[in-house]
């Protein structure tokens, strides 16, 4: 059975079938006003732009889902606390965790390329995790033949109620939409889950369906302080597929009893499920099909409950929309965080990976930030490595806001200053006529790696004059590299140059993001450096690492109290080298010590190249026996000298050069 799933459907039919592709329409991070949201006096229903809360990728927990046999990849991932405490980082070191998924896919991995060979394949399953940190050695996987919950059905969230883990799935139609939802209930032994045991009612009302729209409850539960179990759902609109969210409420110790509920209907509770169809029942637009809604004890919204979707269901965009109570009202949507996974595999799946259902951890969080996970999927066929088709997690941190976006700013390789002329122009004013080569840009993701926010269409015009005449000497058009960098047919003589941005992002996002805009004055005769400006990977402290193949940039350094640090940069391509340059601190004393060059065709399996030990120059310059490789890894064993105590890698370039 494939991944294609309900929730590749999901979006619509009718969407898919127009050729809507992911990377045709994805949403990206922006805000347009200089006003910061400090505090909630903004206000849900003002409408205000405001700067999102920062988010950055949870690598620990993302890792915790990558795995060579047995469980490699599901979807549908929620976390369920099996000892009922369900606050912000309410998990403890002995504290169990039930991991919910959906369509699971089993069988082994191969560790070098991570493609895989399919063995089986579940509609659900299931996951134990002893403590509150992502530790593999304590996470136990349910596979058995028929799924954790029953054979045929895709499952909702779920709760730990006494004795008992309660969820709801469902069963889909023909159009893989919601036909029929069972209450799920298993119990809890010794602290952890029988699922030889499972209890299922059939058909609840949980589900209403007519001509223009399908409700169903249960994709996401928040237990209230007042004592209710607030259970949310989604209307969806059969004509588009877009989803509304909605929600009803029980009494905790009624969960079970059916009878009991009771759907809100704009104004009221009432025992009438069909309440949920009106519009005056919707709570927030575009929310995806499985959702979370957090109380938040701590930071900015202290006191408040955090919606947290991927809008519009398949996007790239993750969002949270702030509410005053469980009911809301609820803020406008904020994107907090774009899910840089379509564009990374891009190559793999054809343009066909699509990111989908966030939602938070509240319990495996910690004091201050917000666990937040999302699905990768892709459209159409099945993933080709594991890399696809498990889950990814974030952390939203709740004090902090996220930087601004960066007002561009141009730089020249023969001195200038710039000038901004216009929301969508820069213009680089060289102080005199020069003859110009070429031009680099670092758009967006060469700072921040969301590459959704790069660049996408522009031009490049000279003139001699302020006023003009401008003459176009480069168009780009369909651009989603971190990096530009290009020389012209023949060089030119301006004074001036300037960018023009017809389209700013990926996306609909009209936001104008340039890390730097330079000038080239000449092509360069002298052998090239094949690593400039690559992209630069660390197992430790990566948010400044590119600097090591920024000639631009300052030292790199890595004072995380890891004693052997690797950087990585992706070539780009196969690439024949024969030599090597290190540039360290420059002090004697912390001038890296020890270390390995490594070369990769994959990333992942690694040959030593060269070993230097007790160096003591801020350079190294080493000429090596030729290889070919796409990836090259420095190996820090030893960054500095004995008599220094923080043993603190600093790098200020690492190049590589032709055989």
């Amino acid at each position: 059975m494939s991944t294609l799933s309900r929730r590749t459907f999901l979006r619509s039919n009718v969407a898919l079938a127009t050729g809507l592709g992911v990377s045709a329409a994805l949403p990206a991070q922006s805000w347009s006003s200089p006003a910061d949201l400090t505090a909630p006096a903004a206000g849900p229903s003002s409408g205000a732009t405001t700067r999102p809360l920062s988010a950055t990728p949870a690598d620990e927990w993302t890792a915790l889902f990558d795995r060579r046999s047995g469980w490699i990849g599901a979807d549908g991932i929620y976390s369920v606390p099996l000892d009922g405490r369900d606050g912000l980082a309410a998990a403890t070191p002995q504290s169990r965790t039930a991991f919910i998924f959906s369509d699971t896919r089993i069988g082994t991995v191969d560790p070098n390329t991570l493609t895989y060979q399919q063995t089986g394949f579940l509609n659900n399953s299931s996951a134990v995790l002893t403590g509150n940190r992502p530790d593999p050695d304590r996470a136990t996987f349910v596979i058995p033949e028929k799924g954790a919950f029953g054979n045929g059905f895709w499952m909702n969230d779920g709760i730990a109620i006494g004795d008992t883990l309660y969820a709801t799935g469902f069963a889909p139609d023909a159009n893989w939409n919601a036909d029929r939802v069972d209450l799920i209930a298993v119990p809890i032994v010794n602290g952890v889950p029988d699922y030889a045991a499972v209890r299922r009612t059939e058909d609840v009302n949980l589900l209403v369906r007519n001509d223009t729209f399908i409700v169903m409850f249960g994709v996401g539960l928040t237990p209230g302080a007042d004592g209710y179990v607030y259970a949310y759902g989604y209307r969806n609109t059969l004509l588009d597929g877009h989803k509304d969210l909605v929600v009803a409420r029980v009494r905790r110790e009624q969960f079970a009893d059916l009878t009991a509920w009771r759907f809100w209907s704009g104004t009221a509770w009432s025992p009438d499920i069909t309440v949920s169809v009106d519009d005056a029942a919707v709570l927030h637009p575009d929310v995806s099909t499985e959702l979370s809604v957090t109380p938040i004890p701590t930071g900015r919204y202290a006191g408040k409950y955090l919606l947290v979707y991927l809008r519009n269901v398949n996007s790239t965009g993750l969002e949270y929309a702030v509410g005053d109570s469980p009911i809301g009202p609820f803020s406008p949507g904020v994107r907090f965080y774009n899910c840089p996974d379509p564009y990374i595999y891009q190559a793999q799946t054809a343009g066909n990976t699509y990111c989908y259902n966030a939602k938070a951890h509240p319990s495996l969080s910690e004091p201050g930030r917000l666990l937040i996970s999302y699905n990768v999927n892709r459209f159409a066929n099945d993933p080709v490595t594991t890399e696809i088709y498990r889950p990814r997690f974030v952390w939203l941190d709740l004090s902090r806001l996220a930087d601004r976006p960066n007002t561009p700013r141009a730089t020249t390789d023969v001195a200038a200053v710039h000038d901004r002329t216009g929301s969508n122009r820069v213009v680089l004013d060289l102080g005199g006529l020069r003859t110009v080569s070429g031009y680099r840009i670092k758009h967006a993701g060469y700072q921040s790696g969301q590459t959704a926010l790069n660049t996408r269409d522009f031009t490049i015009e000279t003139a001699q004059r302020a006023t003009g005449p401008w003459r176009s000497v480069d168009v780009v058009r369909g651009n989603v590299e971190n990096l530009t960098q290009r020389h012209f047919g023949a060089p030119v003589r301006a004074r001036y140059l300037r960018l023009s941005v017809q389209r700013p992002t990926q996306s609909d996002d009209t936001t104008t993001r340039v890390v730097e805009f330079a000038a080239v004055a000449d092509v360069r005769s002298e052998v090239p450096d094949l690593a400039q400006y690559r992209p630069a990977h660390a197992d430790a402290a990566n948010d400044t690492v590119r600097n090591v193949t920024d000639p631009a940039a300052g030292l790199w350094v890595n004072d995380s109290g890891h004693t052997i640090t690797s950087v990585s940069v992706d070539l780009g391509t196969d690439r024949t080298i024969g030599r090597y340059v290190v540039e360290h601190a420059g002090a004697a004393d912390l001038n890296t010590r020890d270390f390995l060059l490594q070369s990769s065709d994959n990333d992942k399996l690694w040959t030593t190249r060269d070993s230097v030990n007790g160096n003591t120059s801020a350079t190294t310059d080493r000429t090596v026996t030729s290889f070919t490789a796409r990836y090259v890894r420095l190996v820090v064993t030893k960054p500095v000298d004995d008599t220094v105590p923080a043993k603190t890698t600093r790098l200020r370039a690492l190049k590589v050069y032709p055989a």
